[in-house]
């Protein structure tokens, strides 16, 4: 039979190579490319650049920094008072005074350079800690001064956090974006395992100041850290002579006619209102459901972190990825469904995992959330939609306010669950109907 003129004649011997080659047979039509296997490099690719090494270190001690503030100022307000309530209303302060300040940060993170506002707001969170620190050690410390403190340390968080986000674009490019978001991501989780541990033994041992000291010591070599950074990076700056509330309106706008933010922005809202409010409850349900006590609350609470680092590991290993809108709708259901099945569990050892596999489709979401954010912004408009973006986790102790009524009135298992549940088919929901984020 005669040979197919456009096949090779795989019978045939190969043409001689070329001088110091070797030959190898071309490959057969329609095969796929050969992708080379990520190495470990390649998973951490992003801290081959400089200014995001020294951005990582900044955010890894700032992030063990909010831990050590958050378990400090709720032991502070316990100790004076005894009152749950007291630790809520803490919480709320913090809470509402980043959804109203995010959006002033926000103009400050595109009117000037993001290592300056990082830097600053982070010295104010330095100078606030020593306060505390010295009036704790004095034993002169009371209520007031932890009010006072949790505001203003919002304040300055709600600066901060915008710029830092935004930063990410400006220290990294377009090629290594989504793996420096993810590598970011996981330094944040990795203080998220390690810092309430870390200080809770701290402050049973030395006392509540130990932490406000620790987070002096800390929020400093956050600082340091920065200052490393260049001064010219590829932030864009908002043209000067703009007021700050009409910069601010601009920004609000902006995110209100691009479909695709005002979408990512909305489907990262539904977990801060319906979803992220469980996590206070947990200790409701490692007493009355788990009957695991204060062991079995720590261990619920890290829980969801671990996973998160292991999905954040895998991000990075994959590499870019294609539909990424798809990806992350996905994972933000395949979450839902998991904690609806978390909020019926009765047993610990089936708590504790679907907590872990939950941070894992949660981190990748998150993950790709961000990075879609990021790279969707207009440049001079970027830390104006992260600041956006910031004010949706300010509604969290709204949503916790309700879901402890929900709680109160149906028990916490129904409570949660009913909550969750309804996230989870708004997650669907919006998947279906916001096509322009389902194309990313």
């Amino acid at each position: 039979m005669a040979a197919d003129p456009e096949t090779p004649d795989r019978t045939s011997p190969s043409p001689p190579a070329a001088s110091g080659t070797a030959a190898l047979p071309p490959p057969p039509p329609g095969a796929p490319s050969i992708r080379k296997k990520p190495s470990i490099a390649d998973i951490f690719v992003s801290l081959k650049m400089r200014d995001f090494r020294y951005l990582t270190l900044s955010t890894l001690a700032a992030g063990f920094a909010q831990w050590a503030k958050q378990l400090a100022l709720f032991a502070l307000a316990y100790d004076m008072t005894g009152s749950a309530m007291q630790l809520a209303t803490v919480a709320a302060f913090r809470g509402i005074v980043g959804t109203v300040v995010a959006p002033f940060g926000g103009y400050l993170s595109d009117r000037y350079p993001r290592r300056a506002v990082i830097v600053l707001s982070t010295a104010l969170d330095v100078a606030l800690a020593a306060i505390l620190a010295a009036l704790v050690i004095a034993d002169v410390a009371e209520m007031w001064h932890v009010y006072a403190i949790a505001l203003g340390g919002g304040l300055a968080q709600s600066i901060n956090q915008p710029a830092r986000q935004a930063f990410v674009y400006d220290v990294t490019t377009d090629e290594t974006l989504q793996n420096a978001i993810a590598v970011n991501s996981m330094v944040q989780n990795i203080s998220r395992v390690l810092g309430p541990s870390g200080v809770g033994v701290m402050m049973a041992v030395w006392g509540v100041a130990s932490a406000l000291v620790a987070l002096v010591g800390l929020q400093l070599v956050a600082i340091i850290a920065t200052l490393q950074i260049s001064r010219v990076t590829r932030q864009v700056q908002a043209e000067r002579g703009s007021a700050a509330s009409k910069m601010m309106g601009e920004g609000f706008r902006y995110c209100w006619e691009d479909k695709r933010i005002l979408g990512l922005v909305l489907v990262g809202t539904i977990p801060s209102l319906l979803v992220y409010p469980y996590i206070p409850f947990l200790k409701i349900i490692s007493e009355e459901v788990l009957n695991q006590g204060n062991a079995g609350f720590g261990m619920l609470s890290s829980m969801m972190g671990w996973g998160s680092l292991i999905g954040l590991f895998a991000l990075a290993y994959l590499g870019r990825v294609e539909g990424r809108g798809r990806l992350m709708l996905g994972c933000y259901l395949i979450y839902g469904v998991l904690l609806v099945g978390f909020s019926a569990s009765s047993t610990y050892v089936l708590s504790l995992s679907i907590l872990a596999i939950g941070g894992i489709f949660h981190s990748v979401a998150m993950a790709l959330n961000n990075t879609l954010l990021l790279q969707s912004s207009r440049a001079e408009m970027r830390g104006r939609v992260m600041a956006v973006n910031q004010m949706t986790h300010g509604i969290q102790p709204l949503g916790s306010f309700l879901m402890g009524v929900a709680i109160t009135g149906v028990g916490v298992q129904m409570g949660i669950g009913l909550f969750i549940a309804s996230a989870t088919v708004l997650f669907a929901l919006f998947a279906l109907a916001w096509g322009s984020v389902r194309r990313m």
